[in-house]
């Protein structure tokens, strides 16, 4: 590149509004609308540290716009969720994906985890006891439906690579229960459906995720909370919360456009001292 492009990029860097004061300024406009949806489960320092944390962890994120990032934020505390990018447990994941709609901004997409799955369907009180498990090549297993279901797994000594199927077992308090079976095929199936099939935990994680599919396609089946049933259907989408920022943000729609690498860690930026 150019001496004399190079110093135009720079210039025009330059004038773009600092990714975390661009946070910082949509969530004190924008608090009493975003606290209606969260309730008292985050105060807005918290908010405002989990989203540097985790732009820091996963810096493509801060080429998302700024309503897409909080968004999937808020919805992680409605449900009670962490992210991942954050405690690494595992319960949610905010990923960077590319829109179509919007002419290359790029949109954070909320990934509701396994564990995050059980966390959501044990809340109701009626569930007992639920686990989802994976099967391998090599391991004894048999199930059949009907009026008499079965279902027998046992591991094999030396576990194979290659997953064959997932299931889910669900005991309830007032002693009945429920079982599903999935294979591999079919959770590839629910793979290729979704835009984050190729990235992330997907790839990274896969067995998680194919438990995590045959828990949510479990859910219309299971006692669980209207909170448990609104996390399998916002899952892998981008909440749509156009009622709370858009009021609030003309003249601000700038994605957050650079990496947070020269901020400083959420420990040192706290909502209240941060500018000083």
């Amino acid at each position: 590149m150019g001496t004399i492009a190079t110093q135009a990029q720079n210039h025009q860097l330059e004038r773009l509004p600092d990714p975390a004061s661009n946070l910082k300024t949509t969530l004190e406009r924008s608090w009493p609308r975003i606290q209606a949806v969260i309730g008292n489960n985050l105060s807005p320092e918290r908010l405002y540290q989990l989203c540097i944390s985790t732009i820091n962890r996963e810096p493509k994120l801060a080429e998302c716009s700024v309503e897409s990032v909080l968004g999937c934020f808020m919805k992680c505390s409605a449900l009670g969720l962490e992210p991942s990018n954050v405690d690494g447990l595992g319960r949610a994941y905010i990923l960077p994906f590319g829109n179509k709609n919007l002419r290359g901004q790029k949109e954070a997409t909320l990934i509701v985890g396994y564990k995050g799955m059980i966390d959501l369907a044990r809340r109701s009180g009626e569930i007992k006891d639920i686990s989802a498990r994976a099967v391998y090549e090599n391991d004894e297993f048999s199930y059949s439906y009907g009026l008499n279901e079965h279902l027998n797994h046992v591991p094999a000594a030396k576990q194979s690579k290659d997953l064959t199927h997932v299931y889910l077992v669900a005991h309830f308090k007032d002693g009945g229960h429920y079982i599903n079976v999935m294979t591999k095929e079919q959770v590839d199936q629910v793979r290729n459906r979704s835009k984050a099939g190729t990235k992330g935990p997907w790839v990274s994680d896969y067995e998680a995720m194919a438990k995590k599919t045959v828990v949510r396609r479990s859910f219309p089946y299971l006692p669980v909370s209207v909170q448990a049933q609104e996390a399998a259907s916002v899952d892998e989408q981008t909440p749509d919360y156009t009622d709370v920022f858009h009021p609030l943000l003309e003249g601000a729609t700038t994605p957050i456009i650079d990496t947070l690498t020269s901020t400083p860690t959420t420990e040192e930026t706290p909502l209240e001292t941060e500018g000083k």
